[in-house]
Formats: C-alpha cells, sequence, structure tokens
C-alpha cells in the first residue's frame, strides 16, 4: 500500500513566493514513493496569493494541492493549527509543516518520511542567513529559554508528526507551535538542515516580531514559569522572616544599634514578595482561561479546490 504524507504550509500575501516554493517541494516529491496532498492554509491574503494558488496546479502524478482559506487573519501560529484540524481527519500519518516562504528546505522532505519510529521529527536550524543582530537576539533569546524550560529550542515549525501528536494538537491547542511540540511527551528525534534564504529576499521576521514570538514560547511554559515565581516568592519570604528576626533580635536582646537600612529592605522584601504571588495567582487564572478557550476552538475555513493530474 502506497503511503500518504501531507504537507501543512501557512502563507500570508506571499504572492509568487508560495508558487515558486510548492514548485521546489514538486520537484522532490515527484521522485518520491509516497503520495502527498500539500495543504496550503491562505491566512486571508490581501493581494494576490489565493487567487494564484487557484489558477495553480501540480503536474507531479502523487502531488495533490488543497487550498484552506481563513475567513479572516488569525497569524501564522494559529492559521497552522487550522491546517492541523483540517489535516485530522485526512488518511494518513505523516503530517510535516513548513513555512511558504522558501527558508525551509524542501530538500528535507526526503529525509523526514523516512523516519517510521518516532512521533516527532524537527528539523533542527543549522546556519541562518539573517543579520548579525538578529542572530545575536535569537541565540540570547534560546539561552533564557533552556534556563527557564530545561529545553534547548533549536527547531522552528519545520517538522514531521504522527497522527497521535496531530490530535494532541489539536485538543489542546497552542500559540507557539515549537515550544508546543518541545514539550510533548513522546518520542521524538531531529536532522539538521541549514535556513534558506527567503525566496523573495524579504523576511517578515524583525526585532519586534522575534520579541512577540520568544513571549509566546515562555507561555507553552506557563506552569514553569509560575514555579519560578513561587521559588522567587519562597526565596523572598524566607529572607524577610530572617531579616526581621535579626532586627528584633538586635533591639530586645542585644545593645547593638539597628541598621539605618533595615526598615527600608524589610519593605522593599515584602513588597517583592507580594508581586511575585500576585504574578503567581494572575497566572493560575490566565491559565484556566486558556485552557478554556482551547476547548472552543473551532473551524474557521473553506476548502477551495482540491487538485491533482
Amino acid at each position: 500500500m502506497i503511503e500518504n504524507v501531507v504537507i501543512i504550509t501557512p502563507c500570508f500575501n506571499e504572492n509568487t513566493t508560495v508558487i515558486s516554493f510548492l514548485k521546489s517541494v514538486e520537484n522532490v516529491i515527484k521522485n518520491l514513493s509516497q503520495n502527498f496532498e500539500v495543504v496550503v492554509v491562505d491566512d486571508c491574503s490581501s493581494d494576490h496569493t489565493l487567487s494564484l494558488l487557484k489558477e495553480f496546479k501540480f503536474t507531479a502524478s502523487n502531488a495533490k494541492l488543497t487550498i484552506l482559506e481563513l475567513k479572516f487573519n488569525v497569524g501564522h501560529q494559529a492559521a497552522i493549527y487550522q491546517g492541523l484540524l483540517y489535516s485530522s481527519e485526512l488518511d494518513s500519518d505523516k503530517f510535516i509543516i513548513m513555512d511558504s516562504d522558501g527558508e525551509d528546505d524542501p530538500k528535507a522532505i526526503e529525509d523526514l518520511v523516512k523516519f517510521q519510529d518516532f512521533d516527532i521529527v524537527n528539523v533542527a536550524r543549522g546556519r541562518r542567513k539573517e543579520s548579525l543582530s538578529f542572530q545575536t537576539s535569537y541565540y540570547i533569546y534560546r539561552f533564557i529559554f533552556k534556563i527557564i524550560t530545561g529545553k534547548i529550542l533549536n527547531f522552528g515549525n519545520f517538522c514531521m508528526i504522527k497522527k497521535k501528536v496531530l490530535k494532541t494538537s489539536c485538543y489542546t491547542g497552542f500559540i507557539h507551535f515549537a515550544a508546543h511540540l518541545s514539550k510533548q511527551k513522546v518520542s521524538s528525534t531531529s536532522i539538521v538542515y541549514n535556513r534558506l534564504k527567503r525566496i523573495d529576499g524579504k523576511s517578515k521576521m524583525n526585532m519586534t516580531s522575534l520579541v512577540h514570538h520568544a513571549f509566546k514560547s515562555f507561555v507553552e511554559y506557563a506552569e514553569e514559569l509560575l514555579m519560578v515565581f513561587l521559588r522567587v516568592f519562597m526565596l523572598i519570604i524566607v529572607s524577610f522572616f530572617g531579616f526581621i528576626g535579626i532586627v528584633l533580635y538586635k533591639k530586645f536582646f542585644t545593645e547593638e544599634a539597628i541598621l539605618g537600612w533595615a526598615s527600608t529592605m524589610t519593605v522593599s522584601l515584602f513588597t517583592t514578595a507580594l508581586i511575585c504571588i500576585g504574578f503567581f495567582v494572575i497566572g493560575i487564572l490566565l491559565l484556566n482561561m486558556i485552557s478554556q478557550k482551547n476547548q472552543s476552538k473551532r473551524e474557521i475555513f473553506n476548502k477551495l479546490s482540491e487538485k491533482n493530474d
């Protein structure tokens, strides 16, 4: 029996870039033995992307194109989620997620489909063709992420997942797909491919979007962040009562003068403790809200076409 593989790729205002991407994917998959359904999730593009997609047609006999038009713009990560929702009902156990701007090397598909015994196969990033300042900021972000979570996030959206992982992602939801995958308690491995230059040469990822992207990855580890605040709170409380004990001991049991900055230090410790416990309580409430929101996820796409030769 011929194996079916689904490729999910979100796009927004890519114009001819997405067409070039689809052609490069076809050049790889036409030589493979599997059947491929490429699911392009158009995130309510405002340019000619959608009309170009409607005109495009694979020539390879083992490739089929499906276009999902989102009813409104939801952003890159939510577009991936909509692609997963649609694909969850397809007859396949291998799902490849990749970006449509050309930075994810389609040649990796040939290696990804060979894996059988892993639930997640990430494509770790090799060299990046970005500015020095962007690369420096990105490595700082990865370092902070490792300190807080204990995980090394050296991959992005480009990966292959099995259906049980896809089902889990559809049920729980996510706002940062890579961080979400790094939390899954399943068998995983990775391969390394260098990031290519965008087909049109204009990267949509700048310093501001990198910061936003980083914040979203930390939200996926909200419980771990809350535990950091809780540990800091406990440390401050212990320090607070220890400091109070020293002050009271000196006042009632010794002739030593109480340090002039003692009251300031005591108030500062108490205030910091209140801030930490406040973050902890607010975090718990937000986690509950996120959990309830995830349970209400719905499909918001129209399936426009399904084409093959």
